[in-house]
């Protein structure tokens, strides 16, 4: 059942200060967390190669090249759109310049995304604001996704906005606020095609309970997708429903399916080796199972449409993960703001005597581990920079390819002077595109080896041309020579020049 006004407790504004001193200090810890990482050797300026390719097209987009028409994406608009105003900004700094700009906004998002969570939480108390902000800030897979420039913190952002947006404390906003709610909720689905989970959830639950306001729910996640969708559709509808349906559903075909342990070992502690951290995340795990049995088991008061959010958006969610055939450690990050909304509302319902002192101890000896944790597993880490070793080889605004656009942006040679060279923006995503049509990937990556000039490999050119690629061997063999190899395979076009000499 659902609660009314007059039974919903009165916020305490004795506790206001304490609570937004909770807010702001979880928000303070996820910032630092991931600005350690940034400081790590390599993670400012060396190899991420995910966001090096939504990047990547960014900068193509902004030098009048049209994604799904000129060259294969394979995933919504929406990150290349946020993108663009770096891919401008690369125009004064350079590509390595942009990208690292970038990263250092990661600090910002993981502190709105605690922030978020807080608001939503907050009128149920310091306990709910305490469980909710740090859950978010902590939970492994958010902070992973975070340090690699991934999606799912985005698509986390504009989930969280959409709710602080759609729900007032317990009660559903009013037309106006959840038309804006909805906008974002279609924009998240831009981003990834798994915001649709909580879409569906709230659509059933403003159906049920504010009919009214069904239409500018609706109207507005429909707007907020289609309006960044539809320039590119009308311009390659095939190719956009190609390359962001068709190539989704077939990627890894033949893939062994991820098992249920792998998952949920992901969504607990990040599938990281047992050790401290693992130890403790498992006791979170339990903990908060047992939070929520004790919600629904001594709940105070009658379950308000929040509460009943939490709980379908939670399992929806939860279900999604086991969707996909392969199973990455940043998938679990999209689950992070609807488990920390519905621990902390399940702590928030908990009357004091439940949570005695021996608890509330348990859990702040837990939550200082889990920070020393991952304090400990981000000092640790550290990512290659390959610049000096691709500049030194391959001049500025030359045509170069790459397995990796890693490699290209962050040395500053992704983007070229010479007319025609190959705006092949994701080389794996392309062999994904064409995995049904091999003969058309065969004829894409001729063309791209056509014109170009240098070629900058992670691995040897017959490990990256194999299957049916494999007849391109001898066009490299035939017009290129290797000029350097280990770390990286560097080939150059015969008769071109190097920066730097053999």
């Amino acid at each position: 059942m659902i609660a009314t006004a007059a039974e919903r407790p009165a916020a305490d504004p004795r506790g206001a200060r304490t609570v937004s001193a909770i807010v702001a200090t979880a928000a303070l810890t996820a910032a630092v967390i991931d600005l350690l990482q940034v400081t790590r050797p390599g993670y400012l300026f060396g190899l991420t190669p995910d966001i090096s390719v939504w990047f990547g097209a960014a900068v193509h987009l902004v030098h009048g090249a049209v994604p799904y028409r000129d060259f294969v994406f394979d995933q919504p608009p929406g990150t290349l759109l946020l993108l663009s105003p770096f891919g401008l900004l690369s125009n004064a700094l350079g590509t390595r310049g942009a990208l690292a700009a970038v990263r250092l906004c990661t600090p910002f998002l993981a502190a709105a995304n605690v922030a978020l969570a807080g608001r939503l939480v907050r009128h149920r108390g310091a306990r709910a604001a305490l469980a909710a902000c740090f859950c978010m800030a902590l939970y492994p897979a958010a902070v992973y996704a975070l340090n690699g420039g991934l999606l799912e913190p985005i698509e986390d952002l504009l989930c969280l906005g959409c709710l602080a947006l759609v729900f007032d404390a317990d009660r559903l906003s009013g037309s106006r606020r959840i038309l804006g709610g909805g906008v974002l909720l279609g924009l998240a689905c831009t981003v990834k095609a798994s915001a649709v989970a909580p879409v569906a959830v709230l659509v059933i639950l403003v159906a049920v309970l504010a009919r009214r306001r069904l239409a500018p729910l609706v109207g507005g996640a429909a707007a907020g997708f289609a309006i960044p969708s539809l320039p590119f559709f009308l311009l390659a509808p095939s190719a956009f429903v190609q390359d962001v349906v068709l190539t989704q559903l077939a990627r890894f075909p033949g893939g062994a399916r991820a098992s249920i342990i792998d998952r949920l070992a992901r969504m607990t502690f990040g599938g990281r080796p047992v050790g401290i951290l693992a130890a403790v995340a498992v006791v979170i795990a339990l903990l908060y199972c047992a939070s929520v049995l004790a919600w629904l088991l001594w709940r105070r008061g009658r379950l308000t449409p929040l509460d009943w959010f939490a709980l379908a958006a939670f399992g929806a969610v939860f279900a999604v993960q086991f969707a996909t055939s392969q199973y990455f450690a940043q998938y679990a990050a999209f689950l992070a703001p609807f488990a920390a909304i519905l621990l902390g509302l399940s702590l928030g319902r908990l009357g004091p005597r439940l949570v005695t002192r021996k608890v509330a101890a348990l859990y702040a000896a837990a939550l200082l581990a889990v920070v020393a944790g991952e304090v400990i597993v981000v000092e640790m880490s550290s990512t290659p920079d390959v610049a000096g070793s691709v500049t030194a080889v391959v001049p500025a605004g030359a045509c170069a390819t790459s397995d990796n656009p890693s490699i290209l942006v962050t040395a500053d040679r992704f983007v070229s002077a010479v007319p025609g060279c190959t705006e092949i923006t994701d080389p794996f995503g392309t062999k994904l595109r064409f995995a049904g049509d091999p003969s058309g990937g065969v004829d894409a990556f001729r063309a791209a080896l056509t014109h170009t000039d240098y070629l900058v490999l992670g691995v040897t050119a017959a490990q990256w041309l194999d299957g049916p690629y494999t007849p391109l061997r001898s066009y490299v063999a035939d017009d290129f020579h290797l000029l350097r190899s280990g770390t990286l395979d560097i080939y150059v076009r015969d008769g071109f020049p190097v920066t730097g000499g053999p």
